[in-house]
């Protein structure tokens, strides 16, 4: 056997490499000791003895107010008022930051305090007295218009209690604050206190303007008054004039605008000055100068607004026209609340158990025994042992595992488990728990709170209600419940719009939508377009695809067809309804040009420095299409090896952001309207509900939902259906399905309901 030499190192050799090491590892220790520089931890960044980068605070993501905070923290650092709170600065991180922010407030609360107190303006006035009480009302009623606050022990409208009220005269040129129920100090009972405002409360002819009044009014009902003359809402209106706002508290809007009406210092909010404290535990002195900031802010604020809705002739018309009627039939809804069948929750309770332990053991005998909720354990399981296909990086969404269903039989069971699991703890279990003393839940209806001007509500979320959770949901004796839905409204719009006279004939000579897109688009008889046929199920998800921009990628998955089916069916549309292409075209150009749309009713979504990255957008286009010598951007870019790195990768980095607001600018026309339509509908139903002794309960994207006596006729019901068909004139019809129920959710279509019931 051949003997193996192995090469031997010299004596000299191993010493010089022992020595390299003992070298790098000094090295290595110096520079693990090396501390960043306060610029590098705030500003640039810094490498450790790894060789990572290290980002700066200010380099990561952040919202506005955390960086604002962190500016303070900063220079408070800086300033010596307080130190790092870290023994290495390798270890401040903005996390750490953010903790010392909370940490510096602490310790300037009582600091802060003591300066408003000390700087009290001297027309903030405490009423302690029947006398100054006579002398405010006197004065109130020479007053058109005031500001209006509640102090209250918390946020419960339904248990917690005023204790204090703030008013704002304009023309006396005073703020004050009331105290009722304070735990220190003098003050009148809140009985009197009540007593005496409640003729100015409930008079119409005094405006009253506050900021989210929907609250205020709720706590002035819970303690048996029913404010009338809202006048003005800022927070309402703050979010018409901007909907991009980060923040709509009225202290965070003072501080960000206040210079700009009369209030140059910050204003801090409630969590800054009293974290946790009730109301009523605040002395009477710090009270005063924090309640009667309150409705002075508020009016400043008000003032300030109307200028801006003076210039704005369809805002301002769409604010007290539209949104403050709202606030109004907001509450009145709120109030009312939901019926709910505590016994129905607790045998469909029972079900639901007795289905999720048998998915149980289903998932089980497919998979083992572990954590089904744990993301973690699932991950491993489905990705590292029996490697399921990746769709979504390592995700057990529900979206992903709809899309791994056919890669094993589990799976549907793990989305059956997953559904049941949700229905049981987040509706059927909590649901009743949140139950008042009526018997009903009082949910929260925000008017404002999408870009589109949709409702939404919460507590619970009826848009995301299961469809078997609605059952819990009842009328009470001898009513029935009334769902009135706009049919097709979205579709409607658009084909006035847009005025495709393609568009509209379907509607217009009374046919089927769908089919009839369908049929044109794929140039195949209508009689193979009906109800149930893959066209026109193909139609329904592409006219919203048409509608909305959605991604031919997207749309190809929700097809089932190949990316260049998708492009080609999108060309098909537009050519076969070529006013709807100009319509979304047109748009482009606008929000382009303008950097906004609006809807029908003047609503306006606005798309801050969209116009600056449209040029660049469009500049790339156009020379990526004169290098192909094509038309328009192929989809499948990074296939075209000869057009240069460079300008595919510009082109990538600004396509997201610039496609996205082009999709959302046409929805924001099409949806923005169609919302104003529901919402001026809700008012006209308000109105004839009222009429009728009847009650609106809530809305859900098209659809109302009432309450009526269940001796109801359907000409009647087809009252109510005119009701919202007449909000607005249109070159097609709008149209309303109506369902009549006792339970939501098992409704029938109201003809098939009087004819049971004959």
């Amino acid at each position: 056997m051949e003997e193996v030499l192995t090469p031997n190192l010299t004596m000299q050799e191993e010493d010089s490499t022992a020595w390299g090491r003992a070298l790098e590892a000094q090295e290595n220790k110096e520079l693990s000791k090396k501390e960043p520089t306060w610029e590098e931890m705030w500003e640039i960044g810094w490498t450790n003895h790894k060789g990572t980068f290290k980002k700066a605070i200010f380099q990561s993501k952040m919202s506005a107010t955390d960086k604002e905070r962190l500016l303070i923290v900063k220079k408070a650092i800086e300033d010596g008022e307080i130190g790092t709170g870290v023994e290495s600065m390798k270890k401040f991180s903005k996390a750490h930051a953010l903790r010392l922010w909370r940490d510096l407030q602490e310790k300037r609360k009582d600091k802060i305090l003591k300066e408003m107190v000390e700087s009290t303006p001297k027309n903030y006035l405490l009423v302690q007295t029947e006398k100054a009480l006579n002398q405010l009302i006197n004065d109130l009623t020479k007053e058109p218009i005031i500001a209006l606050d509640t102090e209250t022990t918390g946020l419960d409208v339904y248990k917690d209690v005023i204790v204090g009220l703030s008013i704002t005269l304009p023309i006396a040129d005073y703020h004050v604050y009331i105290p009722v129920a304070h735990k220190k100090g003098t003050q009148l009972e809140r009985k009197t206190v009540l007593l005496a405002l409640k003729p100015v409360l409930t008079n119409p002819d005094i405006g009253k303007v506050l900021h989210n009044a929907k609250y205020d009014m709720h706590m002035l009902l819970r303690h048996g008054i029913k404010m009338e003359g809202l006048y003005h809402d800022t927070r309402v209106a703050m979010a018409i004039l901007n909907e991009n706002e980060h923040s709509y508290a009225l202290k965070n809007l003072a501080t960000k605008y206040g210079r700009l009406f009369g209030f140059q210092e910050d204003s801090h909010t409630y969590d800054d000055l009293f974290g946790k404290t009730s109301f009523d535990e605040i002395d009477l002195d710090v009270a005063l100068v924090y309640a009667a900031k309150d409705t002075h802010l508020t009016w400043k604020l008000y003032q300030w607004q109307k200028t801006f809705f003076d210039d704005r002739e369809k805002l301002r018309r769409l604010y007290q026209e539209l949104e403050n009627p709202l606030i109004e039939l907001c509450v009145d809804m709120e109030q009312f609340g939901f019926l709910i069948d505590q016994d129905y929750a607790k045998e469909y309770g029972k079900e639901l158990k007795r289905e999720i332990e048998e998915e149980a053991k289903a998932l089980r005998h497919h998979f083992g025994d572990i954590n089904f909720n744990s993301p973690l354990q699932l991950a491993k399981l489905f990705y590292d042992e029996l490697k399921l296909p990746e769709v979504k990086a390592r995700s057990t969404d529900v979206k992903t595992l709809k899309a791994l269903q056919e890669h094993h039989d589990g799976i549907k069971h793990l989305l059956k488990y997953r559904e049941s699991t949700k229905l049981l703890g987040t509706y059927v279990e909590s649901l009743p728990e949140r139950i008042k003393k009526d018997g009903k839940i009082h949910g929260s209806f925000n008017q404002v709170s999408t870009v589109t001007g949709r409702f939404s509500s919460n507590e619970p979320n009826l848009q995301n209600l299961p469809q078997n959770a609605r059952k819990l949901f009842v009328a009470p004796n001898g009513k029935v419940m009334l769902g009135s839905d706009f049919s097709q409204i979205e579709p409607r719009v658009l084909a006035h719009i847009s005025g495709d006279k393609e568009l509209q004939e379907p509607y217009l000579q009374g046919q089927d939508l769908y089919s009839t897109l369908a049929s044109r688009v794929f140039n195949v008889p209508l009689q193979d377009c009906g109800d149930g046929s893959k066209y026109r199920k193909m139609m329904k998800v592409g006219l919203l695809a048409v509608m909305y921009g959605t991604s031919m990628f997207t749309l190809s998955s929700q097809l089932g067809i190949t990316v260049e089916e998708a492009q080609k069916f999108i060309q098909d549309f537009f050519k076969t309804y070529p006013d709807v292409d100009a319509f979304i075209k047109g748009t482009h150009r606008k929000v382009k040009e303008k950097e906004y749309v609006e809807t029908l009713f003047g609503r306006k979504r606005r798309f801050p420095g969209h116009k600056e990255k449209a040029i660049v957008y469009d500049k790339l286009a156009k020379q990526i299409c004169d290098h192909l010598g094509v038309e328009e951007v192929p989809i499948n870019l990074w296939e075209h090896k000869k057009l240069p790195y460079d300008l595919k990768r510009k082109f990538q980095d600004i396509k997201g952001d610039v496609e996205s607001v082009r999709r959302q600018s046409v929805n924001a026309i099409i949806q923005g309207t169609a919302a104003d339509i529901m919402k001026q509908a809700l008012l006209n139903l308000h109105s004839h509900c009222r009429q009728k002794g009847w009650s609106l309960c809530g809305t859900v994207h098209d659809e109302a939902l009432m309450v009526v006596d269940e001796t109801i006729t359907i000409d009647e019901v087809l009252e109510l259906e005119r009701a919202m068909t007449s909000t607005v004139s249109l070159e097609v019809p709008l149209k309303v399905d109506t369902e009549v129920m006792v339970r939501w959710g098992e409704g029938k279509p109201k003809k098939e309901w009087f004819q049971s019931v004959a």
